[in-house]
C-alpha cells in the first residue's frame, strides 16, 4: 500500500506476538500455521506470495465445506497448493473452482454468516461467476454481490455477531461501494431489521492520498469484534456497547503497509 515502504521487522513481531495472544485467548480454538518456507525458494522471481494474509487463500461456510481460492493474479497461485494441502488434512470436505477464465475468487471478498446462511461477497478481485459457483458449493442462501473499487471487500465493512452469532450489526464505508449496491444492502438490511452503521474512507482502507486505520478490517466472532483501530464514530461505539460486543483492539501497523488487517491475517473453519 505504501510503495517501497519496508516494514520495521521487530516492531512487526511485536505485534505479531500481541495479536496471537488476544486470539488465543478470544478463540475457542487456535491454529497457528508457519510460514512455508518453500515458497520463498522455489521460482522465487516468478511468484509474489502473501502467505500471511491467509484470509485470501479461502472460503469456508463453518459446516464442513471449503472453497479454495483461485486468483486472478498468477503470482499467488503457489499459495493455494499449499493451503491446499493442509486443508486436506482437516475435517472438511475441499472444494475447487472450474479452471477457466471466468471463475476467480480471493477469500478477502467474502464474509460468511452462518446463522442466516449470507454470503457477502465483492467483485473488485472476484468474478461474477467465481461468486456464484462458490455461493453453490457452500450451500448459501442468500448470496450478497457488493461492487466497490476497493482491494477487498473486508476492507470497507464488517458484520457484527452477537453472543449468539446472530447477525446484529453491519458496519460499512459505502462511500466506497457503487450506489447500486447500497441500494441493495440497505433494503435487505432494513427487511432484516438489522443497522447499517456508517463510518467514513479513513477507518476503511482509506483514500487515495492517506492509507486508513483499517479499523474495519475485523475478525468478527460471537458478541466479539477483534481489530486494529478503533472506531471514532460514537453511533458505532454506542451499538457495539448497547449489543453487548466487546471490541478489543490490537496495534498492526506495520501488517497495514501491506494492506491487510487482522480479518486478512485470520480465516475459520
Amino acid at each position: 500500500m505504501v510503495l517501497g515502504i519496508q516494514p520495521n521487522q521487530g516492531l512487526l513481531e511485536r505485534e505479531w506476538m500481541a495479536l496471537s495472544q488476544m486470539l488465543t485467548e478470544k478463540s475457542p480454538a487456535l491454529d497457528i500455521i508457519p510460514f512455508p518456507s518453500k515458497l520463498d525458494g522455489m521460482n522465487s522471481k516468478k511468484w509474489k506470495h502473501d502467505f500471511v494474509f491467509v484470509r485470501d487463500l479461502y472460503v469456508s461456510n463453518q459446516g464442513g465445506d471449503v472453497v479454495i481460492a483461485r486468483f486472478r493474479e498468477k503470482e499467488r497461485q503457489a499459495e493455494v497448493k499449499i493451503i491446499e494441502e493442509w486443508l486436506m488434512d482437516q475435517d472438511v470436505k475441499v472444494h475447487t473452482l472450474p479452471n477457466d477464465d471466468n471463475h476467480f475468487i480471493e477469500g478477502g471478498e467474502f464474509y460468511y454468516c452462518s446463522n442466516e446462511n449470507i454470503l457477502f461477497a465483492g467483485e473488485s478481485r472476484n468474478s461474477l461467476k467465481g461468486n456464484e459457483k462458490t455461493a453453490e458449493l457452500l450451500d448459501v442462501e442468500d448470496l450478497v454481490i457488493l461492487r466497490s473499487n476497493s482491494f477487498h471487500l473486508d476492507t470497507l465493512c464488517t458484520p457484527v455477531f452477537n453472543a449468539d452469532n446472530e447477525l446484529c450489526l453491519l458496519i460499512v464505508c459505502t462511500a466506497l461501494l457503487e450506489k447500486e449496491s447500497v441500494d441493495q444492502l440497505k433494503k435487505m438490511m432494513h427487511n432484516r431489521n438489522i443497522p447499517i452503521l456508517e463510518i467514513p474512507p479513513e477507518e476503511a482502507i482509506g483514500t487515495t492520498g492517506k492509507l486508513g486505520s483499517f479499523a474495519v478490517n475485523c475478525l468478527p466472532l460471537p458478541g466479539q469484534l477483534i481489530g486494529a483501530a478503533e472506531f471514532k464514530s460514537e453511533t458505532v461505539r454506542t451499538a457495539l456497547t448497547e449489543h453487548n460486543i466487546t471490541h478489543s483492539v490490537v496495534s498492526l501497523t506495520q501488517f497495514h503497509l501491506s494492506g491487510g488487517s487482522v480479518h486478512c491475517l485470520t480465516n475459520e473453519l
